[in-house]
């Protein structure tokens, strides 16, 4: 009886030591790899027609390994797959080309029967992965992985640069030169692009169109600059009144008296900034317009004698926006 507890005693110790080491493993905290990083020995267990072999990243360790981000949803990503196929049956035994998707293993199986373009190809695909995709973040499919033989990470390409010349340059240790794939991970397509970093420096728009209230503190002034760098016409105004807009789209406005002029009861400052490529003056003149009859919601005319804010001509109504 004494040896019968013990033996419960040392089982029920190897469970719980065992169940701790498994929990560690679960919550254990996967970095994202860069360059030059060695890739962790992962088990991917959830593979797709492997003969229900799990596979471990050092596997495929001699070999160049590219792995291949893909979903159901990815048009670029279905249409790679067969060229993919080939390419890793080409260059058979120095090259492996793994595909991992987290889409569900039900899902996946329902795809490769009934996708039209693949015609009931059952490749071998990872799926339900959560640790690649944690290794290896991206926004954009397909995302492409490259390895080397010695499981460090060569670099990350579009599935456009997995070709035979890209992969004989890197079997023959030229790397993979100045292709690189970089993904914009914390781009909020809810917030203003460009503005405080969001998709990129707040410098690389190419023609932009601003206007607000009066934003206090700054002074009262406006007038026109080109920028010779972006060879964009630059149109500024800060805090000015409607009038003062308005005479930036027309030459003279400036010299009507107030009883020549009807705003329609508007008032208030504003700021205002055009940056739009080309110098020609009329076109600068009629972009400016165009911006304050929108965001006034009128349609000016301007005589040389008089100005005034009309309201907008019917447009087509078609109802509310959609894609």
């Amino acid at each position: 009886m004494k040896r019968f507890l013990g033996f419960l005693a040392m089982l029920c110790f190897f469970l719980a030591t065992h169940a701790q080491e498994n929990t560690g493993k679960r919550n254990t905290i996967l970095k994202p790899l860069k360059v030059g990083d060695q890739v962790p020995d992962l088990l991917l267990a959830s593979i797709l027609n492997n003969d229900d072999h799990v596979v471990h990243i050092h596997d495929f360790k001699g070999q160049l390994l590219i792995i291949d981000f893909w979903a159901t949803s990815c048009g670029g990503c279905i249409e790679a797959l067969r060229r993919m196929d080939s390419l890793a049956r080409l260059f058979n035994g120095r090259l492996q080309i793994l595909p991992v998707t987290a889409e569900k293993s039900a899902r996946i199986k329902i795809f490769q029967t009934k996708n039209g373009y693949l015609k009931g190809w059952k490749f071998r695909t990872v799926t339900d992965d959560t640790a690649l995709h944690a290794l290896f973040p991206h926004r954009l499919l397909p995302h492409e992985v490259w390895i080397d033989g010695g499981g460090k990470v060569l670099g990350f390409t579009e599935a456009t640069d997995v070709n035979a010349i890209t992969i004989k340059q890197v079997l023959a240790g030229g790397g993979l030169g100045p292709k690189s794939k970089k993904d914009v991970l914390d781009y909020n397509r809810h917030k203003p692009l460009l503005v405080a970093g969001n998709g990129g420096s707040d410098t690389l728009y190419r023609y932009r169109s601003v206007i607000t209230g009066m934003l206090p503190g700054l002074p009262s002034a406006m007038g026109f600059s080109y920028d010779s760098v972006k060879h964009l016409t630059v149109v500024r105004a800060t805090n000015v009144s409607i009038k003062r807009l308005y005479a930036l789209a027309y030459k003279g406005l400036t010299n009507l008296a107030e009883d020549q002029m009807d705003l329609g009861n508007r008032t208030g400052l504003y700021c205002y900034e055009l940056d739009l490529p080309g110098t020609s003056p009329g076109l600068v003149r009629k972009s400016i317009r165009e911006d304050l009859d929108r965001f006034f919601g009128v349609r000016s005319e301007f005589s040389g004698k008089a100005f005034r804010l009309l309201p907008p001509s019917d447009g087509n109504e078609e109802g509310p926006l959609t894609l």
